[in-house]
């Protein structure tokens, strides 16, 4: 029987998330960082009954499509789960993802076509949230550590662009020489939280997350950011919960940009820094225009779009044949949305709340009238409440949008009474990462 501190001969068979999986001994043992059909070395860290977990001292019979990761902190940072593949197994590997999670959670025996590429498989992210921790006069600014809360130190995340890169040096800087104090998530003490960022078109918006109101001169920071960029902005965000989210509702504009002026795929647009807004520019594109082929608007009287962030998809998609509707919760998001509809003179109606409350609601609202809904919630899918919502509406053509094959499984399992699957689109957001976007459009059944 395997017992913790083992040190096992182990094969991955098969893939579960981001891990590997086989079965040594009769226990079933999950492994990260190997690709299916290698052998290795493997520790045995933690057993429970007939399941145990697993690190790899060394691979012994390694695959073709195993490549040197390019980033120092790889395995060790809780980023990136498959630098460790080539690029077309990583696209391999979420195709699947999505075919397995469809087939076991949802039983939804359906084709799934190969995930479409990303243009950019390093720096494609627009925006990052980087923990801030270590001790005063040696700051720490990273990710966490895989499985844990402990900060990686490190000067350049390869997921984001050159300006992450010299964001970072740069703060670190300030943080020392200002001899400030970071968190401390055991006791709740220190000043200094999270540093936030998001750049798009040569634009950046910069957020100090403080534990508390900040009190320090930023002065020096501003003089540092200026001597690097010529367009950014400065905030101070305020968040004083002993949670783990990462913002807080009070943010304090400090210096220069307040939102970031861009046009996407024709739409003028206005970001804020905690504005939802996809992290990878092309890809989202991609799937924006996708999701205006495959919806056939002709005989729509309202079109919907839930989740809908600064409203780029709401925009692309409104027209004055019908009416059209956007829900999201985040206020900062709306008021951007709001703005965005003025600056393209769309006639579009922003709704700030739950769509858990605001859909129902709607949907009555529009009873008798040819509904199109567009919705692209967070990684907890849509849920009972929203669902059975659809399924009461007069919803003919529905997309989801999802970043979450599991909880897109367990959603497409509650509408199949009502609905079925015209079209199944894996699309790669996230490179690296075991994360994959999904775009499925479902008609309801006559």
């Amino acid at each position: 029987m395997i017992k913790q501190n083992d040190v096992i001969n182990y094969t991955a068979q098969d893939y579960a998330n981001c891990e590997t999986v086989g079965v040594c001994d009769g226990v079933t043992v999950f492994v990260p960082f190997l690709i299916k059909g290698e052998q290795a070395r493997v520790k045995v860290d933690y057993v429970k009954k007939n399941v145990a977990y697993g690190n790899v001292i060394d691979v012994t019979r390694p695959s073709d499509k195993r490549v040197s990761a390019p980033c120092p902190h790889f395995t060790e940072c809780g980023g990136c789960s498959l630098m460790h593949m080539t690029y077309a197994e990583q696209l391999v590997f979420k195709r699947n993802k999505v075919a397995s999670n469809l087939g076991k959670i949802a039983h939804i025996n359906v084709n799934v076509p190969p995930c479409v590429p990303s243009p950019h498989v390093l720096g494609y992210r627009n925006k990052l949230s980087l923990p801030v921790s270590g001790k005063q006069g040696d700051i720490k600014i990273g990710m966490y550590r895989r499985n844990s809360h402990n900060v990686v130190d490190m000067d350049d995340c390869l997921l984001g662009g050159d300006w992450s890169k010299s964001l970072v040096r740069l703060f670190r800087r300030y943080c020392n020489e200002q001899s400030i104090v970071p968190y401390d998530e055991r006791t709740f003490t220190g000043e200094v939280r999270h540093l936030v960022a998001r750049c798009v078109d040569g634009q950046l918006l910069v957020a100090v997350v403080s534990n508390g109101e900040f009190r320090r001169d930023l002065q020096p920071l501003i003089n540092m950011l200026s001597a690097e960029f010529d367009k950014f902005g400065l905030f101070v965000n305020v968040n004083d919960n002993k949670n783990n989210v990462i913002m807080g509702k009070t943010t304090r504009h400090v210096y220069g940009l307040k939102y970031i002026e861009s046009i996407h795929l024709g739409v003028k647009t206005r970001l804020s820094l905690d504005s939802f807004f996809q992290v990878n520019d092309e890809v989202k594109n991609a799937i924006y225009l996708k999701v205006k082929r495959l919806l056939d608007l002709s005989a729509t009287e309202a079109f919907i779009d839930c989740f809908s962030g600064v409203g780029v998809l709401t925009n692309t998609l409104a027209s004055y044949e019908y009416e059209t509707y956007a829900i999201e919760i985040v206020p900062q998001a709306v008021e951007n949305a709001r703005e965005t509809a003025a600056l393209n003179g769309k006639r579009i109606t922003n709704i700030c709340g739950d769509v858990n409350v605001e859909l129902p609601k709607l949907t009555a609202k529009l009873r008798g009238k040819n509904i199109t809904l567009v919705v692209d919630p967070p990684r907890k899918g849509l849920g009972q409440t929203v669902c059975d919502t659809i399924l009461r509406s007069a919803v003919d053509n529905l997309v989801y949008i999802s970043c979450d094959s599991a909880t897109l499984a367990r959603d497409l399992a509650l509408l199949s009474s009502k609905y079925e699957i015209s079209y199944v689109q894996p699309y790669d957001m996230f490179p690296q990462t075991d994360n994959v976007e999904t775009v499925v459009r479902l008609i309801r059944k006559t």
